[in-house]
This record gives structure tokens, C-alpha cells and sequence, in this order.
């Protein structure tokens, strides 16, 4: 959505050149330390507040780049309307008329967007403090409950097990950035301008301290915290925002994302001096300020050697954060094993809401390719936790003495979150999924609900919809194709595969056999299993399915560079509200030449007009309704498109956890807060190392505790943070069983001894 070209003003251009020049002044003189550039957790040698080399210039390059798109935009959307209304008046079918008049308006208000867009002037503006208007109603969400447990220690190693192969980097952006490790090493854990309190639904403070919304409910005022801190001490400035921005945008991150996702998420970001910001979005949004934490900072003394080799140089480094944990040189075991360590004077270490979070000194993830050795390092206690919701881990590999003897304790927790969507992904951009008769005939050649039955043992249940778990937001008309071999050939036949092989598989009058691939991780053996029997009943549909296991880094990167046929995979969502354009939308697919973009989140390679359109107005939904009604129609296309075969999800998690680590069982937090895919990434957590060693010499001398087998369901018919707020009884939360106490251990019984 282009503005018109307009030129820094003399003032704004004065402005401009003296916060940057005094920002330079006080940057220091660049990186001294370039000898240890490659070592992993390098820090520069240099001042807090060095700029990246480029940096200076970038707010006025990026300001002209979006003027120029938006008034390439401008001409294009006016060009278009102008064809619209001669098609228009020249058409006799009223309801063609009535399609085009629709067509017509919606392209007007994108225009009007548009020209409001550039009327407001540049994306990035400095401004000073007098102009931050005066009668704002500041914010900081201090009303909102304390969430943990008041009695966690502090202090102890937690060991966990991290699935899968070592990922490729540990840049935060730019090509294999976007591993599944980049969770526990920065989403979880980095603290952003604000956040949503897990339970009431509110905005509550993050780096920043306060905020305020504009009438309009378009811009959002942020006031840092003065406490904040990355961990290696240097405070967090406002300019960092620009500064992140800057690397992620710059084309030697080689990241297409984000040059799209900054334009089309904000309008303007103003910085008016260290700790003081706005943010304005192109349209008003519900929670207005969460949605402003598309801008988060970044160190920009870590980044002095930035340029154009950024993604080989900074392969291995793991900039400062705003978390609690640091990666340390000395906390990495390369292609095994990555510790994150507290830091001892964490900014946040003391503020209400992050208070009884992160209690643990230490976390230790050991990368395990075998699931077989995690679950026997955990067994004998080398490991502290495991997730044991795969049916066969609970039903059978946790029916040991370590479990019975009370040393393990077991936990079954319900929680609100959104569905990751567990299915398989089709790329259009290869035959014979760039057929949507064969792609919805896929669907009906998979025998999903046979694997949950059987398989899972009917613990786990059928995805519907493509956004499940997000409440209100989620379709619920939308059901999965069932496995049908005649629905099937039925499709597979339109598509022109109508010939038997000798060994039963279609095949088209040329000689094209109805064959594709699942490419998937192959660090999980039942998975393997699984699609294996998927193979099996499709053939009694005509279709021949190849299984590609790979490395999961390896079968990663296949993925999103889209050579994949066909990925078995999920995609981690957050509440509160789907936000599916990057998944689905065009420009994520193919570039203006028609070019195939990698490294997108559209795995699908799928472009359509009018699925562009419906996702430009779930993202530009200014109240929840208008988000509901448009999230609803983005929903239904990907299933009318049969896009992704939905495949299973639960509604619990289940773990397996040495007695020492300890879960909340306080007014406010019982077990865990319910918004959680995995209650391990709320760090409530934490380890007694007490109660540790009293485990273990009860455990040489044969002494045994109460089993525990704990079930919290208090969330179990709840959907969404709002079901949960408006239970009965105000914000009060629901009273759960108290979690079982270990005491004393009980003496040996007669075998035993």
C-alpha cells in the first residue's frame, strides 16, 4: 500500500541527521575482536551502542524503498479499478455486476489505504519528546495476577531431550533460521515491547513498562523500562527497534520475509528519544498493543561486522537477548548438546509477572537422534523430563519400576492453545499436486481416523479445521475429507488418472503413474511406522505414496527451499487470533517474474488472486468480528483448495518428570497456566535439588515413594482465553486437585529388601 513520493521535510530532515549523528558519536569505532569472529557466542569487543556498518543510511533508503512501492501500488490499484468499472458498465448479467460491484469496493477502500498511507508520510520518523501528545491514558497492566508459584527455588539443571538432528545455525534470522531449536533459544524466552497474561487475556508490560493507544486505535505510544537490559548489560534503546529491523530487512540477510512483513504490518514507527516510541499499524487492530510486537531489539554493537557475508559470519553467534538465558562458549557440545545459563542479575528477575518464572540456573539440551537412548537416559535419571503423550510411551515405556516406585512422577495437563497443524503440506508448484482434483483426492486416499483409532489408540482426535484451538476464530463447519477409496478414484479420475497398473495404480492414458512423495523427519521410527500405514490403504485408492525420511535438518531445508512433493510437518501458532498470510499468501510464493521464492513459510507454493484477498482482510481486521468473519473465509478456501491434509491433534499434554522438578500449585497458577502448548515453555518449573538428592539415596537404598499420576482437566471444555474469563465467579481461576506431595519414603516391602 504505496504513499505519495514525499521528501523529508527541512525540519524532519535536521532532526534526522542530528539523533543519527549523535548516535554515531557515541558508537565507537567499530569491532576490535574480528580474530574470534567465527567462535560460537563471540561478543564484540566494542561499545554498547555501536552501530551496524550501513545502519545511517537506512532510514532514509527504507523510506524512499516504501514510497516507491506505495506509489507503484497506487498506480497498479488505480489501474485496476479503472478496468473494473468498464467491465462494469459494460456487463448485462446482474450478478456478474453484483460480483464486480463487490470487487469494486473492496478495491476503493484498499485504494483509500493506500492514499492515507502516504498522506501520513515517511515509514520512520524522529520526532522529540514535545511531540508525543498530552492527553494520552497510559497503561502498564500491573492490575492483572501474578503468574507461578511464590515458593519456586531458584538455582539447579534442568536436562531436557531435544528431538531431532543439530540445526543449522544459530543466526535468529536468514536461511535455516527458522529451526525448530529457535523456540527454546529465542521465541520462548526473549522478552518483547509487551505480552498476554496467560489467563485474564490482558496486556501486560514486557521491556516496556507503559503504553497508550491513539483514538484511532491505529498507533500505540511504548515508554521502555528503565531496567531493561540485554544479557550482556547493555540497556535497551529505542533505536534498537530500527537496528533489528535494518538486519532483517537488509538483502544480505537473504530473508524475503521480512521486507514483506514489515510493509505490510506498519505504517510508522517514530522514535522520539532513547526510551520512547510509537508504532502505527496500517489498520486499528484488537489488542492493538501486542500486535505492535512485530518490532522487538536488537544489540546493535553485536552486529559491527555486519555485510554482506552476515549469514556465514554470523552463522554461530547468538546475539544478546532480552531473556533470562545466555548461551556461553563453553555451554556448547557442537552436534550434541546446548546449555542456556540464567544470568544471575536479569533485568526482570524481580518484576511481577517474570518473578517466579525461569528458576532454573541452567538448562541443558542434548540433542538425541535415537528416541529409544532419550528414553532411557531418562529412566536412569540423565535426563530430568520427557514428554511422554505418544500413546506408546505412556501406555507401555512408562510402566517401569522408576514410575511405580514413585521416582518418576507422571502428569496429564489439558491446556487452551492453538492446534499446531500436524498434516500433510502439498506444494502446487509440482505435479501432481498442482491438480486440485488430485490434491483433494489425496485426502480422501489417507486413512487418518484408521492411525488414530489404532495407532494412537484413540487418545488423540481428527483436525478439522487449518486454525483449531483459536476459540471463536476457529471454523467449525469445516470437517476433514474421510478416507474413501471411492471419493477418491472418484477425483483421481477427473484429473485424468483413470487407467489400472498391473500392480493397481493409476495412471493417465500417457503413462503417468499416480505417484508422490512425503518427505518427513526421520528421527521419529513410529512416525515412519505411521505413514507406512498410510501407504498401505492408499494404494487401495490408486495411488502410489513414496516415503522420504530424512535428517530433520536435511528434510527441513528440502522443505522450504520447496522441492518437497509433499511434508509431513506443523507449524507452531500462538494465540491470540490466526495469521495465516504468511503461510498462504502470493507474494510469499512466487516472486514478480513468476519465480518460486524459498525460504518462505508458504510451503505450499500457492498463489490466488482471491485467496490474496481474503487474507489482506484477516490481517487488516480492525475489530474481532471482522477477524472472525474473514478468518473464517481463509480457513474455508484452504479446505476448499485441499491445500494440507489435516491430520491429528490433542487436547493434553502428557510428562514424565524426576519428583525433584517441581510444577506451581499456587492460587493463581496450578501446575501450569492453561495457555501452553507445552507446559515445559512456560518456565514456571523449577528444580529442588533437596528433594534431589533425598530421591536418589532412597533410590540406593531401596526405599520407595507414593506413585504419582496426576490428571489436571480444569481446562479440559474451555477453548480460548475469553471461555475461561467468563466463567462464573469473575476472574477467579478453577479449583484443581492439590498436586500429590511427596514425604517421606516408604520403607522397602519384603521383595524389595
Amino acid at each position: 500500500m504505496p504513499f505519495l513520493m514525499l521528501k523529508l521535510s527541512t525540519l524532519l530532515r535536521s532532526t534526522l541527521s542530528s539523533v543519527m549523528l549523535s548516535l554515531l558519536l557515541t558508537a565507537g569505532s567499530g569491532c576490535k575482536d574480528s580474530s574470534q569472529s567465527q567462535g560460537v557466542g563471540w561478543q564484540p569487543n566494542v561499545p554498547f551502542g555501536t552501530l551496524p556498518p550501513g545502519f545511517d543510511s537506512f532510514p532514509e533508503r527504507w523510506n524512499k524503498q516504501i514510497n516507491d512501492r506505495l506509489a507503484r501500488e497506487e498506480a497498479a490499484k488505480q489501474k485496476e479499478i479503472r478496468e473494473l468499472r468498464d467491465k462494469f458498465f459494460k456487463e448485462e448479467d446482474s450478478k456478474v455486476r453484483e460480483k464486480l460491484q463487490s470487487k469494486l469496493i473492496a478495491d476503493e477502500a484498499a485504494l483509500s489505504v493506500i492514499h492515507r498511507r502516504q498522506t501520513e508520510g515517511d515509514y520512520i520518523k524522529f520526532k522529540t519528546p514535545a511531540d508525543i501528545p498530552q492527553d494520552l491514558k497510559w497503561e502498564d497492566g500491573l492490575d492483572n495476577p501474578e503468574i507461578g508459584d511464590p515458593n519456586a527455588k531458584k538455582g539447579g539443571v534442568l536436562r531436557q531431550w531435544a528431538p531431532g538432528s543439530y540445526p543449522d545455525t544459530f543466526r535468529p534470522n536468514g536461511p535455516n533460521s527458522n529451526s525448530g531449536f529457535r523456540g527454546p533459544l529465542y521465541d520462548e524466552i526473549i522478552i518483547g515491547l509487551v505480552s498476554i497474561h496467560p489467563v485474564t487475556g490482558k496486556i501486560i508490560p514486557g521491556i516496556a513498562h507503559k503504553w497508550a493507544e491513539s483514538p484511532d486505535r491505529r498507533t500505540v505510544y511504548f515508554e521502555l523500562d528503565p531496567d531493561a537490559r540485554y544479557t550482556d548489560g547493555a540497556k535497551v534503546k529505542a533505536i534498537d527497534l530500527l537496528v533489528n529491523m535494518y538486519i532483517r530487512t537488509s538483502e544480505y540477510s537473504r530473508d524475503v520475509f521480512y521486507n514483506n512483513f514489515f510493509y505490510q504490518n506498519a505504517s510508522n514507527i517514530t522514535i522520539y528519544d532513547d526510551s520512547r516510541f510509537s508504532i502505527t499499524l496500517p489498520f486499528a487492530k484488537p489488542l492493538l498493543p501486542y500486535y505492535c510486537t512485530l518490532f522487538i531489539p536488537s544489540p546493535p554493537h553485536f552486529y559491527c561486522e555486519f555485510g554482506p557475508n552476515y549469514v556465514e559470519r554470523y552463522q554461530w553467534r547468538i546475539p544478546p537477548t532480552t531473556g533470562a538465558y545466555v548461551v556461553k562458549p563453553d555451554g556448547i557440545i557442537r552436534g550434541r548438546q546446548v546449555t542456556l545459563q540464567r544470568v544471575p542479575d536479569w533485568w526482570a528477575r524481580d518484576k511481577k509477572f517474570t518473578k517466579y518464572m525461569y528458576n532454573v540456573d541452567q538448562i541443558v539440551y542434548n540433542f538425541i537422534a535415537e528416541p529409544s537412548k532419550a528414553i532411557e537416559l531418562f529412566r536412569i535419571g540423565e535426563l530430568d523430563v520427557l514428554n511422554i503423550t505418544k500413546p506408546e510411551l505412556w501406555h507401555e515405556r512408562m510402566e517401569i519400576p522408576e514410575v511405580h516406585n514413585g521416582y518418576i512422577n507422571r502428569s496429564t495437563f489439558y491446556t487452551i492453545y492453538p492446534r499446531p497443524p500436524y498434516g500433510v503440506f502439498l506444494n502446487t508448484s509440482k505435479a501432481p499436486f498442482n491438480d486440485l482434483n488430485v490434491r483433494r483426492g489425496f485426502q480422501h486416499a489417507l486413512n487418518i481416523q484408521n492411525i488414530i483409532d489404532i495407532t494412537f489408540r484413540g487418545d488423540y482426535q481428527r483436525l478439522n479445521s487449518y486454525n483449531s484451538g483459536f476459540g471463536k476464530f476457529t471454523n467449525p463447519y469445516i470437517k476433514a475429507r474421510p478416507y474413501s477409496p471411492e471419493q477418491a478414484r472418484a477425483y483421481f479420475a477427473r484429473a485424468g488418472y483413470t487407467i489400472p497398473c498391473p500392480d493397481g495404480i493409476l495412471r493417465k492414458p500417457d503413462g503417468t503413474r499416480l505417484t508422490a512423495a512425503i518427505t518427513f523427519p526421520n528421527s521419529s521410527p513410529s512416525l515412519a511406522s505411521t505413514l507406512g500405514k498410510l501407504k498401505e490403504d492408499a494404494r487401495k485408492c490408486g495411488l502410489e505414496i513414496q516415503l522420504d525420511p530424512l535428517d530433520s535438518t536435511v528434510a527441513f531445508r528440502k522443505i522450504m527451499e520447496k522441492r518437497a512433493q509433499a511434508s509431513f510437518m506443523a507449524w507452531g501458532f500462538t494465540p491470540p487470533h490466526p495469521m495465516n498470510e504468511q503461510g498462504f499468501h502470493s507474494r510469499y510464493a512466487y516472486d514478480e517474474r513468476g519465480g518460486l521464492i524459498t525460504y518462505t513459510n508458504n510451503i505450499c507454493a500457492y498463489a490466488d488472486k482471491e485467496m490474496d484477498k481474503l487474507l489482506d482482510a484477516e490481517t487488516n481486521a480492525a475489530t474481532e468480528d471482522e477477524l472472525q468473519k474473514a478468518t473464517w473465509k481463509v480457513q474455508q478456501k484452504i479446505d476448499d483448495e485441499a491445500l494440507w491434509v489435516p491430520c491429528w491433534t490433542t487436547e493434553f499434554i502428557r510428562l514424565g518428570y524426576w519428583r525433584w522438578v517441581k510444577w506451581p500449585n499456587s492460587a493463581t497458577t496450578q501446575f501450569c497456566h492453561p495457555v501452553v502448548f507445552d507446559p515445559m515453555e512456560s518456565y514456571l518449573y523449577w528444580v529442588d535439588n533437596d528433594i534431589k538428592k533425598e530421591t536418589m539415596e532412597a533410590k540406593r537404598e531401596g526405599k520407595t515413594f507414593e506413585e504419582v499420576d496426576t490428571v489436571y482437566d480444569q481446562y479440559r471444555y474451555m477453548d480460548s482465553i475469553e471461555s475461561l474469563d467468563n466463567k462464573d465467579g469473575g476472574g477467579k481461576l478453577p479449583s484443581v486437585p492439590v498436586i500429590p506431595e511427596s514425604g517421606d519414603p516408604l520403607e522397602p516391602s519384603a521383595t524389595e529388601k
